[in-house]
């Protein structure tokens, strides 16, 4: 069954939004009295039947609505300076949605590559990795922001920031699942001995991501996958 992004699934006809609409009319051609699948990515998933179709328009008729809990009680928050080429930065977005990421924040910091973002586009990167990987819970994804403003928000028990040139314990030794956590993956070059003192301060604890020099998307997505799978075990 075909899945959807539809961020309001209250009313009993539902109508697409105009880019799922096109993707359901012209892309996969599907047709009235179809079946489908609709997630609002706040837990609920329906199962609908196309009733109205145009070329512009897309609307369907709820047969089942299902509520699902939050995913993890742990939740799983990685803060990551994006990378200078943006199409590795969406394959980290991709892939840690899928694994099982709750937040994502991207970081500007003293090195960081990029400047700018795309939010829609990053955005649109994780709803179709949602769909990809049926969750049913859309991690968020932030404004680019600095390593100072994410400091001075409310901060989770676990803090823990990617280091390579100084002291660190594994990530796999300290991470406690049953905790949330947010990790700070800084950009290629490193953050700074300044930034990893900022962090420190903050209550960080530094961490390895395996024996070998990882590329900043890599890392994350390392991170993203021990901390998930850690939760199963």
């Amino acid at each position: 069954m075909h899945l959807f992004y539809c961020p309001s699934l209250e009313v009993d006809l539902i109508e697409l939004p105009e880019e799922e609409a096109h993707h359901a009319t012209s892309v996969l051609r599907l047709k009235s009295g179809d079946r489908i699948g609709l997630l609002d990515g706040r837990g609920t998933r329906v199962e609908a039947e196309l009733a109205e179709m145009g070329k512009r328009r897309c609307a369907a008729i709820v047969l089942d609505r299902t509520s699902f809990p939050a995913e993890r009680t742990a939740r799983i928050h990685l803060a990551v300076a994006p990378t200078k080429q943006m199409e590795r930065f969406e394959w980290f977005v991709e892939k840690a949605v899928e694994v099982g990421v709750d937040r994502i924040t991207p970081l500007l910091t003293d090195r960081t590559e990029r400047s700018k973002l795309r939010l829609d586009r990053l955005e649109r990167v994780a709803i179709a990795a949602m769909k990809q990987s049926q969750r049913t819970w859309l991690p968020a994804v932030d404004a680019l922001t600095t390593l100072e403003a994410l400091i001075a928000q409310p901060l989770p028990p676990q803090r823990l920031f990617g280091w390579c040139e100084g002291r660190n314990e594994a990530l796999m030794n300290v991470y406690a699942p049953d905790q949330s956590a947010l990790v700070v993956i800084g950009p290629e070059g490193d953050l700074t001995s300044v930034e990893a003192d900022q962090l420190r301060s903050a209550g960080f604890v530094a961490v390895s991501i395996g024996a070998a020099r990882l590329r900043t998307e890599t890392a994350a997505c390392a991170a993203t996958t021990w901390m998930s799978l850690a939760q199963q075990r």
